[in-house]
């Protein structure tokens, strides 16, 4: 199987918080799956290069209302994480947990969401969607 991942942001988001949100979710995604980070090497003049990720990791965008709909398109996929708007309210992470605990999720807003799977169901979802710019 051919495993395809992807990053999908709002498309309203300010660069900066964009970069932070992927950043979020692509550290969920090395927890998750460690074996997608590969092994450490270093360079000839001796400076040892942690791993990165061993797969490409395209950051797509959609208007933000479309993103609840493609999370639960994604819901037989091996790999789903949302990122919700109660993250970056919330003052500290005890302070997330509680929000998103006392909210149902259908009344939460993502901001991203990260999706990994067969290559063919994850095109299936998003495979229409731009690149982030």
């Amino acid at each position: 199987m051919s495993m395809k991942t992807v990053i999908v942001l709002s498309n309203h988001l300010p660069a900066g918080l964009a970069v932070n949100f992927a950043a979020v979710l692509g550290m969920s995604l090395g927890k998750h799956v460690p074996d997608l980070v590969g092994s450490d090497t270093t360079s000839a003049d001796g400076i040892l290069l942690k791993g990165i990720t061993t797969v490409p990791l395209p950051i797509l965008s959609a208007p933000e209302s479309d993103l609840p709909g493609l999370f639960d398109a994604a819901e037989e996929l091996p790999i789903r994480f949302a990122y919700m708007r109660a993250a970056f309210e919330a003052s500290d992470y005890a302070d997330y947990m509680l929000r998103i605990t006392s909210t149902a999720f259908g009344e939460q807003l993502p901001k991203g969401i990260l999706l990994a799977g067969p290559r063919r169901a994850v095109d299936r979802i998003c495979g229409q969607l731009p690149l982030l710019r």
